[in-house]
């Protein structure tokens, strides 16, 4: 994707940049090198962190994986799934241990997984969804999409999930996962995440898709029964569990520090005055019990031979 702070006309000499075919570094962190990508956040083992700590603070919230009813499917040898995004693969691979029979695909438009300790029935292909999947049609039982919002241009979703129907089996699943803006948020935050979320929308970034979820999947025409679900991520006592408020503000926190180099630079902050902005942030996401919303949105390819 290149170097994201540079495409945000951070000034020259504070980025310290140096290029590889496959990735770019940026003020010591680790990009995607992905020519116009919009996907902003870091491609490194700190990044992987947060991703592996945000995956199991979801399924957590939700105590699931998913929410389509594909546990008879996936219980047959030889099912296939798809990751959409994968990441770090911490839902792929969670995935692949839980259900040993089936065939887990991580796609990404870089590695990001690791490669020592990754499940026999897991594998990673390198390919962006905006260049067309590169499977054949009906190839997949499974699809699954999370965290998305900021890797496509808005007018580009109802593309992305036709690519997404297209590779999926009739009868099989597929569910898309987003989350919403941050009510109940301090200043500190307001001043954190809407600027970064404007910066994002500048480059293409849609933060209303949560909403346009199954709108998307309904106008697709391909799908039925399709089901959305949400639940609340909150930040204090209204999680009734501090062990998870504080996971949700590490997590948050973990984000802002991704940006750190961009929002330093559009807020016009010091080091030091954008981590006090930080703490000042945790202490407010807690007080003010601020959260998210996470939608599920799910349907059923149809299946003209299905008697059911």
């Amino acid at each position: 994707m290149g170097c994201f702070a540079s495409k945000l006309s951070v000034k020259a000499e504070s980025v310290k940049s140096q290029s590889s075919q496959e990735f770019r570094y940026c003020d010591g962190r680790r990009f995607h090198n992905v020519k116009d990508a919009i996907y902003a956040l870091p491609n490194d083992e700190k990044e992987s962190d947060r991703l592996h700590l945000q995956h199991f603070l979801i399924r957590y919230i939700w105590q699931s994986n998913f929410s389509a009813p594909v546990e008879h499917i996936l219980s047959k040898p030889g099912s296939k799934i798809l990751d959409i995004g994968c990441g770090a693969a911490s839902w792929s691979f969670d995935m692949a241990t839980t259900y040993p029979l089936t065939n887990v695909v991580g796609l990404d438009i870089s590695p990001h997984q690791p490669t020592q300790i990754k499940p026999d029935n897991f594998t990673f292909v390198k390919a962006n969804v905006l260049d067309g999947l590169p499977f054949d049609n009906n190839t997949f039982d499974f699809v699954f999409q999370r965290y998305l919002v900021s890797g496509y241009p808005k007018e580009k979703w109802p593309y992305v999930i036709n690519e997404l129907v297209r590779v999926l089996k009739p009868g099989g699943y597929l569910e898309l996962s987003e989350f919403s803006y941050l009510f109940d948020a301090g200043p500190a935050d307001q001043c954190l995440w809407y600027t970064a979320v404007r910066l994002l929308e500048e480059r293409g970034a849609d933060f209303n898709s949560y909403e346009k979820l199954e709108e998307y999947a309904q106008d697709q025409g391909q799908l039925e029964n399709i089901k959305k679900e949400v639940k609340p991520c909150y930040h204090g006592a209204k999680s009734n569990n501090l062990e998870l408020s504080k996971v949700a503000i590490t997590d948050l926190t973990y984000l802002y520090e991704s940006f750190k180099p961009i929002l330093m630079n559009e807020l016009k902050l010091s080091d030091d005055e954008y981590d006090k902005l930080v703490n000042t942030s945790k202490n407010d996401l807690f007080a003010l019990d601020s959260y998210y919303n996470i939608v599920r949105v799910y349907g059923k390819k149809i299946n003209n031979n299905d008697n059911e």
